[in-house]
């Protein structure tokens, strides 16, 4: 399949991008709010877009995949986005409404969401937030479960991470927390993203205590493993062997889960997301390492006091 080829895509793409300023990246099409068309709506409803044209070109090419299709919301979907949009902390629902320009739906995504800044000829920033329609009918449990295997070889029913956060609340409702939060970071540039544009001066960010760049922790907190595997097999994967060691080692970090420790955006939305899960619907993130059918070790996000270092920005942004 095509999408093998992500990795190096992104690796080539992402390096060149962030060879350019960010004036001069605002001049690339796709940078464009004209690229998508249309006009800007602060109602929910009116941002959701069909993927078609350049819209479909972007994620196709970003991805190097080119089967997605466009998935049309039913009434009861409709229903459904609007709901659980009900349930983000206001902060995140108000940035959403205010600087969200196209929502897509998307069949075929084998991941949940992808969200990109965009920019209008006055060099407003504005969102584009794509969706994997699939995550409105797994549970959280069973889609924690595909995205955290997915970085092994040769899982089963036997060798496997175990994911308990619930079995009642649909997939979308990370996915849509997770993803609003990226739309929150691009807008108000909480991690020091647009540090790694060519030329950009290193900020004062508190990031910097536990990053080195966008990807690499800093050396307290770095582990060798994070580099040798890609999510929702875009890449590279390790063996499951190793799962016990990243359990181990995700518990004695800053960060709420594995998929976290991969960049400081996903630290970010990946924390605000988890502590707003346990502060509004009691919901814990703890995965274990199912080997040759018994439980080998366990992490649990409510039990890692390292990840409080977070506690007053998650407070501030989700009101809890």
């Amino acid at each position: 399949m095509k999408r093998r080829f992500l990795v190096f895509f992104l690796m080539l793409v992402c390096s060149r991008l962030f060879c350019f300023t960010l004036d001069e990246l605002k001049k690339y099409p796709y940078e464009q709010t004209s690229y998508y068309g249309g006009s800007f709506s602060y109602e929910l409803l009116d941002k959701v877009r069909v993927l078609e044209g350049n819209a479909k070109k972007f994620l196709s090419d970003y991805d190097n995949f080119y089967e997605y299709k466009n998935h049309v919301l039913t009434e009861n979907e409709k229903t459904f986005f609007t709901e659980y949009f009900s349930y983000l902390p206001e902060k995140f629902k108000t940035c959403f409404l205010e600087n969200v320009y196209a929502v897509y739906f998307v069949e075929g995504m084998s991941y949940g969401g992808l969200t990109n800044f965009i920019f209008d000829e006055d060099q407003r920033m504005y969102c584009t937030v794509f969706f994997n329609i699939d995550t409105f009918k797994y549970n959280l449990d069973e889609w924690f479960e595909i995205r955290d295997n997915s970085i092994f070889t040769k899982t089963d029913e036997k060798n496997r991470i175990k994911v308990e956060c619930s079995k009642e609340w649909k997939a979308f409702l990370h996915v849509l927390t997770h993803e609003s939060a990226h739309v929150y970071d691009y807008i108000n540039n909480v991690t020091p993203y647009a540090d790694s544009f060519d030329g950009s001066p290193k900020s004062d960010s508190a990031y910097y205590k536990y990053w080195r760049d966008k990807s690499h922790p800093v050396k307290e907190f770095d582990n060798s493993l994070l580099s040798k595997f890609s999510y929702y097999n875009f890449g590279k994967r390790i063996s499951f062997s190793k799962a016990n060691d990243l359990i181990n080692y995700i518990s004695k970090t800053p960060f709420s889960t594995i998929y976290g420790a991969k960049n400081w955006q996903d630290d970010f939305a990946e924390t605000v997301t988890f502590y707003y899960f346990q502060k509004a619907f009691g919901l814990d993130y703890k995965i274990t390492c199912i080997k040759k059918g018994k439980a080998l070790s366990t992490y649990s996000l409510k039990q890692n006091a390292n990840v409080h270092v977070w506690g007053s920005l998650c407070k501030e942004l989700t009101g809890m």
